[in-house]
């Protein structure tokens, strides 16, 4: 481990708790947006930052996500480009601001994973780990009201099924998408209302109480203004 900007080391720990916790109410699906955003492909599944925030790790895991037309997003025309890579964190305007995972001096990823949060009392008094997401934060300075297109390219893995949430608003709402497993991405467009987009790791499911995160392992990410 060396030094770093603004990444914090990495936690791990989990505790086992033999408890089941109370039961979690089934999300009110209706609260989930799926409006389609004018101007844009890649129609998400919306949800309020602060509905989101105070969902239940049960309803976390469930929370339905949408696919992205690949073919259309990568005919859009490119007028600018950045792209952020393991030993570049900077590309003109555009840095890596923060995010919490696993450093070494010549990465091949940029590995973004969840932190194991440590409660004195996290099941009647007994204490334990429960893993939360923290977010990838990434800064730049668009033209708001201008059209912009994402890729995260990742290690190659089996991401069938599995999830990522962003949010480019500037915390009013997330996104949330499935990662397409053909091609080891996630890719969508976006209207700049905000100079920050944030991006979880990966949601792989549940187990009784906690949301399975798995590490959020980046070869690349191109973020282009497209008309």
């Amino acid at each position: 481990m060396k030094n770093f900007c603004t990444i914090l080391c990495l936690f791990l720990g989990l505790a086992t708790i033999d408890a089941q916790i109370s039961k979690i109410k089934k999300i009110d699906n209706n609260k989930i947006s799926n409006t389609k955003i004018s101007r844009i492909i890649a129609t998400p599944k919306r949800i309020e930052a602060e509905k989101l925030n105070k969902l239940k790790p049960d309803q976390i895991a469930k929370l339905p996500a949408a696919t992205f037309d690949r073919e259309a997003l990568s005919k859009l025309v490119i007028s600018k480009h950045w792209e952020i890579t393991p030993k570049r964190l900077r590309d003109k305007d555009m840095y890596i601001d923060e995010y919490f995972g696993k450093y070494e001096s010549q990465p091949k990823y940029i590995s973004v994973y969840a932190e194991n949060k440590y409660y004195p009392n996290l099941d009647r008094g007994r204490p334990g780990f429960l893993p939360e997401y923290r977010h990838l934060i990434i800064k730049f300075r668009p033209k708001m009201g201008q059209r912009y297109r994402m890729q995260l390219k990742l290690k190659p893995g089996n991401y069938r099924g599995k999830k990522i949430i962003t949010d480019t608003s500037g915390g009013s709402y997330a996104d949330s998408w499935f990662i397409n497993d053909q091609y080891d991405e996630l890719m969508f467009d976006f209207v700049a209302s905000s100079q920050t987009i944030k991006v979880t790791p990966i949601i792989a499911g549940r187990e009784n109480y906690y949301v399975i995160y798995e590490p959020l392992e980046i070869e690349k990410i191109n973020i282009d203004k497209v008309e």
